[in-house]
């Protein structure tokens, strides 16, 4: 089965520019069914290989040695939780230093990881599919609920392969609400990196290619959709984060919220 046309749909539907009328429109949108529908049948479509590409992917030369391995194991440290982290930290300097720009920049990378968590953990969790390192031969074993309890069975979407496109996305959509010249350069890099925490955990047998496929496309969509709807309008979120005034001096520090912007 050729798995061209249905990963094909799900890109154009992903990387379609808002129109000029969808900085003000709604969260949702018409074409998020057929996005939904598209995920659904390209996941459908790849689980079925989920085993043999497992299979491949344990081989000795692939795996290779404990240099390889130790690689690896570093490189998957860049999760949602350190993405995270960097966010709100990026927010919190922006705020303390008078950068609106950061600040903005940050407030928007934090709501959408955030987002991307919980939307990602409401899936899993009830889906409670077994990840391929206790369940090698079988790429169908679900166990409903079984993620509220076990970490080993919250392989399916994956959260490193949504974390890591849901950041690429947003920051890719700051700069183009910015005209930012380097864009055309920098977003590619942007989403190529977000490849990586995707194919180590699937080298680390942590998660099957479906959940890499679907947690992509979780992660691109809200990466895209939340940065636009918060520069379409300023939410009470963003009234909050960024209509604040911080004053920093020698010996004082004081807050001040305004909810007009």
């Amino acid at each position: 089965m050729s798995l061209t046309p249905a990963l094909a749909l799900v890109h154009a539907l992903l990387m379609q520019a808002p129109s000029p009328g969808d900085s003000g429109a709604g969260f949702w949108r018409k074409s998020d069914a057929r996005l939904a529908i598209a995920t659904v049948v390209a996941g459908a479509a790849i689980a079925p290989f989920d085993e043999r590409i497992a299979r491949w992917v344990r081989q000795p030369a692939i795996q290779g040695d404990s240099s390889r391995r130790q690689k690896v194991l570093l490189a998957t440290v860049v999760n949602e939780m350190p993405l995270t982290v960097a966010s709100m930290a990026t927010y919190g300097i922006g705020r303390l230093a008078g950068w609106p720009v950061v600040a903005d920049v940050g407030a928007h990378l934090t709501e959408t990881l955030v987002s991307t968590i919980v939307v990602v953990e409401a899936i899993r969790i009830p889906l409670g599919r077994a990840r391929p390192r206790v369940s090698p031969d079988d790429a169908f074993d679900f166990h409903f609920m079984g993620g509220w309890t076990r970490f080993e069975q919250r392989a399916f979407p994956s959260l490193h392969a949504a974390a890591g496109f849901a950041t690429a996305a947003c920051l890719s959509q700051e700069m183009r609400f910015r005209d930012v010249r380097a864009r055309q350069y920098v977003s590619p890099a942007l989403y190529a990196l977000a490849t990586v925490p995707g194919f180590t955990r699937m080298y680390l047998d942590q998660h099957w290619t479906s959940d890499i496929l679907v947690g992509t496309v979780i992660g691109t969509f809200l990466g895209n959709r939340v940065t636009q709807y918060a520069h379409g309008r300023r939410t009470r979120l963003d009234r909050f984060l960024l209509g604040s005034r911080v004053d920093v001096r020698a010996g004082e520090f004081s807050v001040r919220w305004s909810m007009r912007r």
